[in-house]
């Protein structure tokens, strides 16, 4: 005879379950209390990093403010030649050449001249400027159109209403012009 087989047909077998430890609700707790802890201290380490930097560049623009302030100062009595008559009123603008040996002479009557309370404005143009050298030349032209505006050399120039109203163009001529103003 024969003998059968047992056969679980239609059952399934049963697999013991698994119990895994790290599934736990207490483990989670844990791992959930990791991640928020090192979140963190990562936010912490950036924010020092960042007030760290912020006041590192707070020191260097103070110290650029304190050295700059003395060229922001300059700068507003500079003028580019280009945009001389684009001002209200009545103004002088003292184009200055950089060799020439008066120009100290110039300045202190200048300075002279600001110091009282109803002083002209006077600003200044360098002809050494990038956007000053196009207006020395060989022949003088005191052109409206300031395309075509020539110096030779340091010259006094007043405006009124945006136009040219007077030059002066030698020594004696601008001396006499910012001594009359002073």
């Amino acid at each position: 005879m024969k003998k059968e087989k047992k056969t679980n047909k239609g059952k399934t077998p049963k697999t013991p379950e698994v119990y895994d430890a790290n599934t736990s609700p207490k483990n989670e707790a844990f791992k959930l209390l990791k991640i928020v802890l090192i979140v963190t201290g990562v936010m912490v380490i950036f924010y020092g990093i960042t007030l760290l930097v912020n006041e590192k560049s707070s020191e260097v623009l103070e110290k650029q403010d304190t050295s700059d302030s003395v060229a922001a100062d300059i700068q507003y009595e500079n003028i580019m030649i280009g945009s001389m008559l684009n001002h209200k009123g009545t103004y002088y603008v003292l184009i200055e050449k950089e060799d020439d040996n008066r120009l100290a002479e110039y300045d202190a009557v200048i300075t002279t001249i600001k110091s009282s309370e109803d002083a002209p404005v006077i600003y200044k143009a360098n002809l050494t400027d990038a956007f000053n050298k196009n207006y020395l030349g060989k022949e003088k032209n005191y052109s409206e159109d300031l395309s075509s505006f020539v110096v030779t050399g340091t010259t006094l120039v007043k405006v009124k209403d945006g136009k040219i109203d007077a030059t002066y163009d030698e020594h004696e001529a601008i001396k006499k012009a910012l001594d009359d103003l002073a």
